[in-house]
């Protein structure tokens, strides 16, 4: 590596500060939630090793502890990945003249965040050393993102058994905020709420889909409810 893109990668690498500090805090509950979930500690670094998104992983991880079906952890898993299709269309084209070995690479290291930080940058300033600089927020990105499973992991040995009870209700609660992200911040809190209080009601009426089904019907109702209510507003 020349030293243009060496200094190309480092402010990659100094502009993905924050994101590593949150990745870290992300997967440490993850790490916790995966041991007090019974999960073997080589197959929590392998999911975040291959999956590399914390809003995926969380449900694989509460459906694994109910013993749930490869279908309902696909499904569930696939999709909250599907937004990296579209992120993926709007940031190939300024990676020009780059194999398709490193398209490869980059596409595993995409996620909302290396995203954001990398797409920002080649707004302001786009040109050849595009991927390194993507490079540069991506792969500190990513080993925070595995210390972080590690940390966590190995800080659940000291957590109650009895913590493990309420684990199966953070991905519907997670997943319905994520999904209603267009909220006002006030409102999404309202909606993780809601979307935990219920968990157990959904799950009693669809066995095995309740912890999908209530984030899915959850996040819409409150988005369809913020649709009204602005509409209301202008009307009036």
């Amino acid at each position: 590596m020349n030293s243009d893109r060496l200094t190309t990668f480092k402010e990659g690498a100094r502009a993905a500060i924050p994101v590593c500090f949150a990745f870290f805090s992300i997967t440490f509950t993850l790490g916790i939630t995966a041991h007090a979930a019974g999960l073997p500690s080589g197959e929590v670094l392998l999911m975040s090793a291959v999956v590399f998104a914390g809003p995926a992983q969380f449900p694989a991880v509460d459906l694994l502890s109910l013993h749930g079906q490869a279908l309902q952890i696909l499904v569930s898993t696939i999709f909250i990945n599907l937004r990296f299709a579209v992120m993926s269309f709007a940031i190939a084209p300024h990676f020009k003249r780059v194999r398709t070995a490193g398209l490869s690479l980059g596409a595993q290291l995409l996620t909302a965040s290396t995203f954001a930080v990398s797409f920002l940058r080649f707004q302001q300033r786009s040109g050849g050393d595009n991927f390194v600089y993507f490079l540069g927020v991506a792969i500190p990105s990513y080993a925070c993102y595995l210390a972080g499973t590690v940390a966590g992991y190995y800080f659940g040995v000291g957590i109650p058994s009895g913590f493990d009870e309420g684990i199966q209700f953070i991905f519907p609660a997670y997943l319905a905020a994520l999904l209603a992200s267009e909220l006002r911040e006030r409102q999404t809190v309202v909606v993780a709420g809601v979307a935990f209080l219920t968990t157990p009601v959904i799950e009693g009426l669809v066995p095995g889909w309740g912890l999908i089904v209530n984030a899915v019907v959850v996040a819409t109702a409150a988005v369809g409810v913020e649709a009204w209510w602005e509409s209301t507003s202008q009307s009036s």
